[in-house]
């Protein structure tokens, strides 16, 4: 190549920023760049070729060194022999160096030698040949310490011998056989490249076969010649490597407390029982929002519910609110602190349905907090809450009964159902005390301290001023409605909910006029309206029946449900399915032949009043005839008895 191009180096194609990935000799070079991940790989020919039209350029200030000998840049980095002889060989150049005018002279040298060996307890010292060839390298390359070491790393034959032809096999049977989506083994591609080398020998001569390349072999020329990313987009797609070798930053970052929350859910891998009965239930769901600047848990909620907004929003509601009812119920949690409330400014989340509802985005609103979806396949945006999870699982959640790890190979014969016997608020007391008395004082590597020093020190810098009284009620009524009135109630989901304003407002509203629910999904039976005309809250009264103070809105829901999928489902007691459904058909088309019989008796009354009003008609019409003939210019009695005049309708009609 014209240009000199290594692994490592930094350069320019046409104004793009690349790095050399992999160089190949008398081959190509494969290019990375650095803006768009994208993987360039460009022949000899294209690096003279752009060389020569000055669009490829080498960046002067490079981020890695390099020597042109091949050696390390420093000592420390040569092996401990390597570097044992080169701080021999420095002692001795460096004494001839400051105690002879010219180091070319063996009876100035000599005795100097002889000093520094005896000094060292050197049983071999070098002879003043040795010496004078040390002396020169170091001075010629201004005074390199490196100019001393061996080069003996350098040497001998590093990758063996592969003749051209096995080669060009080797590229062809891994181009197509290997490179491919069906993820051949390493093991099938070095036997068909076996074969492909038999095959080649068949036409042969005796004297010029071909050596067939080892599998040990096969595996180095995969790893010397072929590029980790085009090897990972050939095998697994583009969209994998692109992830798997994008670049390691830490993503977004804050500068002071809550200035970004980020907030993530996962199943917790340990089983719960029931509380009563004490059989095992499942694996509960665990929503956090963890504070990105600090590392400090604001809020963590357990439930056995699959993630959803409310989860999301008892958790964004413990962010903001004080935790200290939370310590009070902990033991000795007195001695603890869990300062973390206040409104935050930014909530990062990823793309899932639960961070899209309603309730979620109404609350973020009613905080006047920005939300931000993180882009898909990057999860590195939430980074510390993916890490705080795994925290989590590992230096609690596996130390419990009933775990069942992170994987089945971990959990073995472990039986997690058998030994489960936490309950659901067991470990929520379990977390609580973890995250205050362990997670919270324990050093975090990143931060140098541990989360609760870190925001104690910041919070000193940028005081996070409490909620104001009007956010509070806000967020104690975090489920936010739109609902008509009817009849003076209002309801939603099973809640009916009354006031006796309700039918006065109701009538002062337009038709069908929506008004906003707002109920505390801590205890449902706490609910406001709130009047568009006053500009007030109502406090409501529940109406629902069997509802006990304290319910949680997903407590009554999850009882609600188990009421209907009960009713749906047919006891004992109750007559048969299909003798219930024939019933109902029967009175179904009784109904419809009561129908049929009142229309059919409707038609004959119609059709008698349509007669009896014709024949009256007619017998009108013919007594207006013979009224009319009476008064006519021929009289009967002047025609004689044997002459009469016929005066029906008819007969009128066709005279």
């Amino acid at each position: 190549m014209t240009m000199p191009l290594r692994p490592g180096l930094s350069l320019t194609l046409y104004g793009q920023p690349f790095r050399v990935l992999t160089t190949q000799p008398n081959q190509s070079a494969t290019l990375l760049n650095e803006r768009t991940s994208n993987v360039k790989q460009i022949s000899r020919d294209d690096i003279e070729e752009y060389d020569q039209q000055g669009v490829l350029k080498i960046v002067e200030d490079q981020d890695a060194l390099f020597r042109d000998d091949g050696l390390p840049p420093i000592p420390s980095a040569l092996p401990e022999h390597h570097q044992r002889t080169l701080r021999r060989r420095l002692l001795y150049v460096r004494a001839v160096l400051d105690n002879t005018q010219s180091f070319s002279r063996a009876w100035e040298v000599k005795p100097i030698a002889s000093q520094i060996a005896a000094m060292i307890g050197d049983t071999k010292p070098p002879g003043h040949t040795s010496i004078y060839r040390w002396c020169r390298l170091f001075v010629d390359s201004g005074e390199d310490v490196m100019a001393l070491a061996p080069l003996t790393a350098n040497c001998g034959r590093r990758y063996g011998q592969v003749d051209a032809e096995v080669l060009e096999l080797f590229y062809e049977t891994v181009d197509t056989f290997y490179l491919t989506r069906a993820r051949i083994s390493k093991r099938d591609a070095h036997a068909e490249l076996v074969d492909r080398i038999t095959e080649a020998n068949a036409a042969r001569p005796a004297d010029a076969k071909l050596r067939a390349v080892s599998y040990g072999g096969f595996c180095k020329l995969i790893n010397r010649l072929l590029d980790p990313f085009i090897l990972k987009a050939r095998r697994y797609g583009e969209k994998y490597a692109r992830r798997y070798f994008r670049t390691r930053r830490n993503g977004p970052i804050a500068m002071f407390p809550l200035e970004r929350v980020e907030i993530d859910h996962t199943r917790l891998d340990v089983i719960v029982v029931h509380p009563i009965t004490r059989q095992p239930l499942k694996r509960p769901t665990c929503t956090v929002a963890l504070d990105r600047r600090t590392r400090m848990v604001c809020g963590i909620y357990i439930d056995l519910e699959p993630p959803s907004s409310i989860a999301v929003l008892m958790c964004l509601r413990q962010a903001v609110t004080s935790k200290q009812a939370i310590l009070d119920s902990l033991p000795n949690g007195s001695s603890f602190t869990w300062p973390v409330e206040g409104q935050f400014r930014l909530i990062c989340m990823d793309n899932g349905p639960e961070f899209h509802g309603h309730a979620h985005k109404q609350f973020c609103a009613d905080m006047h907090a920005d939300m931000q979806y993180c882009p898909p396949g990057m999860p590195w945006y939430r980074g510390p809450g993916e890490r705080f999870l795994g925290t989590q699982n590992r230096r609690l959640i596996h130390k419990l009964p009933g775990t069942t790890y992170s994987n089945t190979r971990e959990r073995g014969d472990y039986p997690s159902e058998k030994l489960a016997h936490l309950t659901l608020h067991e470990l929520r007391q379990l977390v609580y005390r973890w995250v205050v008395m362990e997670y919270h004082n324990t050093r975090h590597s990143e931060l140098g301290e541990t989360p609760l020093q870190c925001w104690t020190r910041l919070v000193e810098e940028h005081p996070i001023p409490p909620l104001p009284s009007s956010l509070t009620l806000e967020v104690e009524t975090g489920l936010t409605f739109e609902r008509t009135i009817s009849n003076g109630r209002i309801g939603t989901k099973g809640l009916v909910y009354h006031h006796p304003y309700l039918i006065h407002l109701q009538k002062r509203l337009a038709t069908k006029q929506k008004v906003m629910l707002r109920i505390d999904p801590e205890d449902v039976t706490q609910a406001y309206i709130y009047d568009p005309i006053n500009k007030g809250l109502i406090r409501l009264e529940c109406l629902t029946q069997d509802l006990e103070p304290g319910t949680s809105w997903l407590d009554f829901q999850r009882e609600r449900k188990a009421r209907i999928a009960q009713s749906d489902t047919v006891e004992a007691s109750t007559p048969d399915a299909d003798t219930v459904r024939q019933e109902k058909a029967k009175l179904r088309r009784e109904v419809h032949q009561l129908h049929q019989e009142a229309e059919h008796d409707l038609a004959q009354r119609t059709r008698k009043r349509t007669k009896t009003k014709k024949r009256d008609q007619s017998a009108s019409l013919q007594e207006q005839h013979r009224s009319t003939a009476s008064t006519s210019l021929y009289p009967a009695e002047s025609l004689g008895e044997d002459w009469f005049i016929d005066l029906s309708p008819d007969l009128g009609a066709t005279s």
